[in-house]
């Protein structure tokens, strides 16, 4: 069983995805992971609820609980590998030998892990270029009728737009924090990036509003609409995902595409 999107795509980079009894909710790459049975959201669990469709093992993400869920797992006859937080390539890497030693497949999960180090290491030499490095907000979805959410620092947004090159215009916040239109006004960003879970942003909406409609990011056309779960779920397509946001940070830099990896591509979406 796996908790947590991260957990569900290092599974299915490994092979694994037949293996996978159920997933939470959270689980949305690759498509065929929407199909498994759902035990709820990763963060609320429901120990019962696990424990009724009979795992082997489960894999949860850093964040899995209630704790008292987790202590009831922990103390259940079932296999529960919990991984650390991520906030780097480096730190996927480690993710994805962890999971791989733990299903049987440690020379796959190697082979994975040295292709996203890589990767990681590619954005990161790329990004040494630019001249200057920007300002960016991260946004917890689009502004439709509530509270901007922006990433202040120490939270994943913060982490995976330092993946991206650029400097948070949000880092005298901590964690994720509502955002008043003042406020985001008076951040001036040269970029804002925005997450999304399914269809993508459209950077009009963005340029409406009236936090944002005379920032530099605006007037300049960087605003980018990055996938949620790819961009800040540090699972194996992190690099890939920061690569996306940081061509659209920095548009004039031609940043150059990564190598398309098996877990980059959702299959069953790309037969069609």
């Amino acid at each position: 069983m796996s908790l947590g999107g991260a957990a569900t795509e290092i599974l299915y980079a490994l092979g694994a995805g037949d293996r996978i009894a159920a997933v939470d909710v959270s689980s949305r790459f690759p498509s065929a992971a929407r199909a498994k049975p759902n035990v709820g959201y990763y963060r609320s669990l429901s120990a019962e609820g696990v424990l009724a469709l009979g795992p082997d093992l489960v894999v949860a993400t850093d964040g899995a609980g209630p704790k008292e869920a987790i202590d009831v797992l922990k103390g259940a006859s079932v296999g529960l590998l919990q991984l650390d937080e991520a906030t780097s390539g480096a730190d996927v890497a480690a993710r994805m030998r962890r999971v791989a030693g733990a299903v049987g497949e440690a020379a796959r999960g190697e082979a994975a892990a040295r292709r996203i180090e890589e990767d990681a290491a590619a954005l990161e030499a790329s990004l040494s270029k630019v001249a200057r490095r920007r300002r960016a907000i991260v946004l917890l979805g689009p502004p439709r009728g509530g509270a901007l959410m922006a990433a202040g620092a120490g939270s994943s947004g913060a982490h995976a737009l330092a993946l991206s090159g650029a400097d948070n215009a949000a880092a005298a916040l901590s964690g994720w924090k509502p955002l008043t239109d003042e406020a985001a006004y008076a951040m001036e960003p040269d970029a804002i990036v925005v997450l999304a879970t399914s269809a993508p942003v459209s950077p009009d909406e963005i340029a409406r509003h009236p936090a944002f409609a005379g920032s530099p990011a605006v007037k300049e056309n960087r605003v980018v609409s990055a996938d949620a779960l790819g961009f800040i779920g540090f699972g194996p397509r992190v690099a890939h995902a920061a690569r996306a946001v940081a061509a659209g940070i920095y548009p004039e830099a031609a940043i150059p595409d990564l190598p398309e990896r098996d877990w980059t591509v959702d299959r069953d979406v790309a037969a069609r």
